[in-house]
């Protein structure tokens, strides 16, 4: 059984692509103009860390890491405005089943969004095609590792662009789609110490008994017609939750007193948050009436797929994301 079909689909879209531009200069679809439109009542996070940096070494492209005995790959984008002397932001986003860190970068338009607003993404790549997140996905993609730490991959991961780039290292976050959305809540569970904010498309709860160091900000979008990922049945939930019920259960989770309130409407989205949070963190989804298992805004939808412009998950989603640091 294979959860995904991303990756066969988007292998046409790169085919035309690619021709034109390598792996490193990518920048994928054009995200949609910034709205403004989601309110959420959060103000703009403070700065972070704002010591200066002396000989950041940071390239753009493709590189390889060995962690625990299995190498991995990863693409990284540095914005055209990084000079190594600002910390930056650093942005992981994780690709579904059987994709790639490449496919990840084509479909969802993060780098372009990067050099607008100047942060640092990274695009790592499983050695299977395949995030052993949990409950999902290593386990029904062919040749899947259920054993292979991806937790300790991502830590190695951010310790080694850390090396080499000035980070702001209280602002860095995760996001992925499905299989990597998985990823982004197993890592708000266990690297919260880590990741200041962490966004999912398409994903649910991987783990049964999700306890982060602090108050985790989540965002959270999913279309409910998606039919790998379902919205109203706990598939692949590891709590047993319907995508609803898993978002609530983040509220509670964070101690959050209010809401939900709908923060967003347009079309076929809708937008709750659940606020007055601990520590200021927010809880927020957005569904998407009828809409399959797509990344909002990207423009189209591996495999023909109801999908939606209604929202950007890449442009709205940091606008979330950016909103915290760690404290």
């Amino acid at each position: 059984m294979r959860v995904d079909k991303l990756g066969t689909v988007i292998s046409f879209f790169i085919a035309v692509g690619a021709a034109a531009c390598s792996d490193d200069e990518t920048p994928g679809p054009t995200p949609t103009p910034d709205s403004g439109r989601m309110d959420d009542g959060a103000a703009d996070a403070p700065q972070g860390d704002m010591r200066p940096c002396e000989g950041s070494t940071i390239t753009k492209g493709s590189f390889m890491l060995t962690h625990d005995g299995n190498t991995y790959s990863y693409i990284v984008h540095v914005p055209m405005s990084y000079d190594g002397t600002k910390r930056t932001p650093l942005v992981l986003n994780w690709h579904g089943a059987n994709s790639t860190g490449l496919e990840e970068q084509l479909y969802t338009g993060t780098s372009g969004l990067a050099d607008e607003e100047g942060f640092i993404v990274v695009y790592p790549s499983s050695p299977d095609k395949s995030w052993n997140a949990g409950s999902c996905c290593s386990m029904v993609v062919d040749g899947g590792n259920t054993s292979r730490d991806d937790v300790g991959f991502a830590r190695a991961l951010v310790g080694e662009i850390t090396k080499t780039a000035c980070i702001d290292e209280k602002r860095i976050y995760s996001m992925g789609m499905s299989n990597g959305g998985f990823m982004t809540h197993r890592l708000a569970c266990d690297a919260a110490d880590l990741f200041a904010a962490a966004e999912s498309v398409s994903g649910q709860m991987p783990v049964a008994n999700c306890q982060p160091a602090r108050a985790m900000p989540v965002i959270q979008f999913h279309g409910t017609a998606d039919a790998t990922i379902a919205y109203d049945k706990p598939g692949f939930s590891a709590e047993g939750a319907t995508v609803p019920e898993m978002m609530k259960n983040w509220a509670t989770r964070n101690g959050c007193t209010n809401g939900p309130d709908t923060t967003f409407q347009m079309g076929v989205v809708t937008c709750q948050t659940w606020s007055q949070c601990n520590a200021g963190a927010l809880v927020t989804f957005c569904s998407e009436e009828g809409v399959g298992h797509c990344w909002p805004g990207a423009g189209f939808c591996p495999g023909g797929l109801t999908t939606t412009s209604d929202i950007s998950a890449t442009r709205d989603g940091w606008a979330f994301l950016k909103k915290f640091v760690l404290p």
